[in-house]
């Protein structure tokens, strides 16, 4: 009995956060609003500005625009100027845990979160939510900040306890890269 409830909790609680609709008006996120991407072989120019250039061309010098793509802003700076803080600084934690990587947090928000996750390239790959067990058992209603980033899929899973949030409890992962690309942080 207290396994169905505890599983339909957890349905009831990813259907909520799950949501993809976007709010009506909402604050501007610190990351941007396109899907994540593995970077480009080659490096992508340093600017991004449009450029006018006349073009070698035998029948007329009629000028072309080009436009050259910046590489998107560093996130894991973005997060810490915004309030987070690396867990690894908090409490006892390593600064890269393998699974889900450099993990970040605003203090006031424990034990539930959002966590970020990042690559070892500083890009976001995961948000996380760190629902207590006696939270659900209590029949609690959570609220947590909603992600800005499209979620690829979720995965739920139970953990006994850890530095900086001690008590058993599940972890709502929202994945913003494929399963593909969660290797990025498996080592």
């Amino acid at each position: 009995m207290r396994k169905a409830l505890v599983s339909a909790a957890l349905v009831a609680l990813l259907a909520l956060i799950a949501d993809v609709r976007r709010p009506a008006a909402q604050f501007a996120p610190f990351w941007p609003t396109a899907p994540q991407q593995l970077p480009p072989a080659a490096a992508p120019p340093a600017d991004n500005v449009e450029q006018t250039r006349t073009a070698p061309h035998r029948s007329s010098n009629v000028p072309r625009k080009h436009k050259v793509v910046r590489p998107p802003p560093n996130q894991l700076k973005l997060a810490t100027k915004n309030g987070y803080e690396r867990v690894s600084d908090l409490v006892n934690f390593p600064k890269f845990f393998p699974g889900l990587g450099i993990i970040l947090v605003k203090p006031d928000t424990l034990p539930l979160g959002p966590f970020l996750c990042f690559d070892r390239r500083d890009r976001l790959i995961a948000t996380v939510y760190m629902v207590p067990n006696k939270d659900i058992d209590d029949h609690k209603s959570l609220e947590g900040a909603g992600s800005a980033r499209p979620v690829d899929h979720v995965s739920i899973y139970f953990n006994p306890g850890h530095p900086g949030v001690d008590v058993p409890h599940y972890h709502l992962v929202l994945w913003h890269v494929t399963r593909k690309q969660e290797a990025r942080v498996a080592k």
